[in-house]
């Protein structure tokens, strides 16, 4: 499980950096672009090695966590779906992991581990569409 937050159910606990910060020191962060539980990743050890991303947390009752601010919506199927205040993003760059990759498309995860375009702003409650 990754976040900001430092409660035990967080296995890695990522923090936000200044881009640009000539100085390099550690200066502090007053809003941060990371939630803090912000996503779970399972990966099998068994052939396909098929790995999954979620988005949201987990607490130490390993019950999903959103914040109150998170969009949350009932799919087609009556499953309880939603995504993180600040968004879990990935990108799978063109030409794969290499020296002469390109940027990919940049894609927001769901808690259900669906893909969705970016919203209008990170924080919007209204959802990307489906991809």
């Amino acid at each position: 499980q990754v976040g900001r937050s430092t409660e035990s159910p967080i296995d890695f606990v990522v923090t936000d950096t200044i881009s640009g910060n000539p100085n390099n020191d550690e200066t502090q962060i007053t809003q941060s672009t990371i939630s803090r539980f912000a996503c779970r990743i399972v990966c099998d050890r068994a052939p396909p090695y098929t790995a999954r991303i979620f988005a949201a947390g987990f607490d130490s009752s390993k019950n999903i966590f959103l914040g109150e601010k998170a969009a949350k919506w009932k799919n087609p199927d009556g499953q309880m779906d939603g995504l993180t205040t600040n968004g879990v993003l990935v990108m799978h760059p063109k030409g794969g992991f290499t020296e002469e990759s390109k940027p990919g498309v940049w894609r927001e995860i769901s808690v259900c581990g669906d893909v969705y375009t970016l919203r209008e702003t990170r924080s919007a409650q209204q959802r990307g569409k489906l991809v």
